[in-house]
């Protein structure tokens, strides 16, 4: 008799895990895709302190790059070097060589005082989009780092 319960706590478990699984590889798949954003904008952030820090201001701004976006181009953008010729890429020497999803964009503030590096995607093309924004401020001659993540797994 109480094999049968057993059975039938089994049989649900089983069916709870082959009802969540596609969820949860969705759920995974974004995040590994959104890591993207977070590592080229550190990677930018990098060749923006540098810059600053050897010349006493921000170079000038670059992108939203590129355009269309990558959900325009079937989903990923593929690498080419062309897509990153504009001066403000060139002066950072910014590119991306591996497929990637999102659109980015360095704009510094005319103050002198901060920039906003921007990474706008929709990894799934399910027109909901994520951003990520790095905001790099100037305060006794260094640069800090401020996170802002908006719906980061869209």
């Amino acid at each position: 008799m109480w094999w049968r319960r057993v059975r039938y706590v089994l049989l649900l478990a089983a069916l709870c895990a082959i009802a969540t699984c596609p969820a949860a590889k969705r759920a995974c798949t974004a995040n590994v895709r959104s890591q993207e954003a977070e590592d080229l904008l550190g990677y930018l952030a990098e060749k923006v302190t540098l810059s600053y820090l050897a010349n006493g201001k921000f170079p000038q701004g670059a992108g939203p790059t590129p355009r269309p976006s990558c959900c325009d181009q079937g989903g990923t953008c593929s690498p080419d070097p062309a897509t990153w010729a504009a001066p403000g890429w060139q002066q950072l020497g910014f590119t991306i060589d591996d497929e990637y999803r999102y659109t980015y964009e360095y704009i510094p503030d005319p103050s002198g005082t901060s920039a906003t590096l921007r990474a706008v995607g929709d990894v799934d093309c399910d027109h909901e989009t994520s951003l990520y924004e790095l905001k790099l401020t100037v305060t006794a001659g260094q640069v800090f780092r401020s996170w802002k993540k908006t719906d980061p797994y869209e």
